[in-house]
């Protein structure tokens, strides 16, 4: 089998720890690029915070951003294939992430907003400010959530967390019910909620038949449960090491972690 296309997931595959891609990494993505062959980035993330990566990996092919609620044209500027929330559906969200104390993240079309500073934010945010000044994302920090859902031109996700997990689990449990949303972990205590259909593995699809490419001509590279819709459809799906046994199971086999070159190894065995 002769794939064209590589998939790659970001936080916990693509990027190590410390959020950057590996040198090694970084080197054999620009040599199955000159070979003709797409990598394209999948991810819970916002357009504007994949960007960094994009610009630095050279890529242009778009992105599949917030969990599949959108494919985003960086060429261009513009999203489509996108579903966001209606309104209501926003509202209804804010309602269960108030009622059970969690803390969000509102993704809209423009920009990240939130309203209250917590841990992971004050981590990203060093991130933001190691960049330089072009490429930093824009996160906006908010009076009132409603009024964010109010103003903006679309809502594509909640970014929820809380180190009480079993109020997170509560929250994730009470939005499956309303079944209109996915709510899809992406790490032990963040869960991400979507319109229900909003996954990777579709937004996957989406470009796939975008660029008329058969899914099975496509390598995955995924670690958490986000990932799961992706690695099952993709021709060969590979989770990380670092990934748990769970996703592993729906993955094709595993590799080692995000932490060493694992992904520059299996590239080259795949493609050269």
């Amino acid at each position: 089998m002769k794939y064209k296309a590589v998939a790659f997931d970001m936080d916990g595959t693509l990027l190590a720890s410390n959020r950057l891609v590996l040198p090694e990494t970084v080197e054999m993505i620009k040599k199955i690029s000159a070979k003709g062959v797409k990598v394209i980035l999948v991810s819970g993330r916002h357009h504007s915070v994949i960007y960094p990566y994009y610009y630095q990996l050279k890529l242009s092919t778009p992105a599949i951003c917030c969990n599949g609620s959108y494919l985003y044209d960086f060429e261009k500027l513009n999203a489509f294939a996108a579903k966001p929330m209606t309104k209501d559906q926003a509202r209804m969200l804010l309602k269960l992430v108030n009622h059970y104390g969690i803390h969000t993240l509102v993704y809209t079309d423009q920009m990240m907003t939130y309203e209250v500073l917590d841990d992971h934010l004050e981590g990203f945010f060093k991130w933001v400010k190691s960049l330089p000044e072009f490429l930093q994302p824009e996160i906006k920090k908010v009076e009132s959530f409603e009024n964010v859902i109010e103003q903006s031109g679309a809502i594509f996700k909640f970014a929820t967390s809380s180190h009480n997990l079993p109020a997170l689990q509560q929250f994730s449990n009470a939005v499956d019910a309303l079944d209109v949303f996915s709510c899809e972990w992406s790490w032990s205590n963040r869960a991400d909620v979507a319109v229900k259909g909003n996954t990777k593995g579709n937004g996957l699809t989406h470009w796939a038949e975008h660029e008329n490419i058969d899914l099975s001509e496509i390598v995955a590279f995924g670690d958490s449960y986000n990932d799961i819709s992706m690695l099952s459809i993709a021709g060969l799906g590979i989770a990380m090491g670092n990934a748990d046994n769970e996703v592993k199971a729906k993955a094709s086999y595993a590799i080692g972690d995000n932490n060493n070159p694992s992904i520059a190894v299996e590239l080259e065995k795949l493609f050269f």
